[in-house]
């Protein structure tokens, strides 16, 4: 008797095979990996997609995300492209082009309701690459560090809701920006899916091309003003507050 082939897992259908390896699609297009560690790379770029979250609920925060993102995209034109889900890389606009998109954002009257979330973020870490959002720094008695430190502490498990929902955010703001397309039958084609994680078993599979699509993007766009924030966040961190990230989280 002829034995049976063994099907692929669904899983790895969209992967591309290469020797004994199976690349993703997104890794096969864009090139392999860096090292990327969840809390300690990740949540420092992702923690002001959280908080616009957190005041406002998941639409309208990812909507006002959207918007802080087109409108530097629009005014960043042809200079090399960069990833505005990060917010190391509003680093990268100069002064005219901070201007012109606080200006984008006061005309739409979305500026106030954006620095109300952020106030936060900007209390505890000044040199915040959106500081440019603000006339002046928000003062320290009108946030708590204890309400701060809660929020960063959900976002600490990617694949709990918060921290799916930040890089699900992160990638939305990669398609309405031009940077990302998929073909139809990947995961990621059936994206507004991830509305339903983690109840359905569609929405856990899309998730989970999210997490992998984040990783592939910041490798490629990671740039040295996201090595100066990273690096400022968490100094700053261990002045505001002496503490230990869980070395296993850290890891990630």
């Amino acid at each position: 008797m002829v034995a049976a082939k063994k099907k692929s897992p669904r899983a790895l259908a969209d992967h591309r095979k290469v020797g004994n390896k199976f690349i993703p699609p997104l890794t096969a297009e864009l090139g392999p990996l860096t090292e990327i560690r969840w809390v300690n790379d990740l949540v420092p770029e992702f923690v002001w997609l959280a908080l616009l979250s957190d005041r406002y609920g998941l639409k309208m925060g990812t909507d006002l995300a959207r918007r802080l993102a087109l409108a530097a995209t629009v005014v960043r034109g042809a200079k090399r492209k960069a990833w505005f889900a990060l917010a190391s890389a509003y680093a990268e606009l100069d002064p005219s082009e901070r201007d012109a998109v606080v200006a984008k954002l006061e005309a739409d009257g979305i500026a106030q309701q954006i620095r109300e979330a952020l106030s936060p973020l900007l209390t505890f870490y000044p040199e915040c690459p959106l500081r440019f959002l603000f006339v002046d720094l928000p003062r320290s008695g009108n946030n708590s560090l204890e309400d701060f430190k809660t929020i960063l502490e959900l976002v600490f498990d990617k694949g709990d809701i918060p921290g799916t929902f930040a890089q699900a955010t992160a990638v939305y703001i990669a398609f309405v920006t031009d940077m990302l397309k998929v073909f139809k039958g990947l995961a990621l084609a059936n994206f507004p899916a991830i509305e339903d994680y983690p109840s359905t078993e569609e929405s856990q599979c899309v998730a989970s091309s999210v997490r992998s699509t984040v990783l592939t993007f910041y490798s490629q766009f990671k740039t040295d003003h996201s090595t100066a924030w990273i690096s400022y966040f968490w100094k700053r961190g261990l002045d505001l507050d002496d503490c230990k990230l869980d070395e296993e989280r850290g890891a990630e």
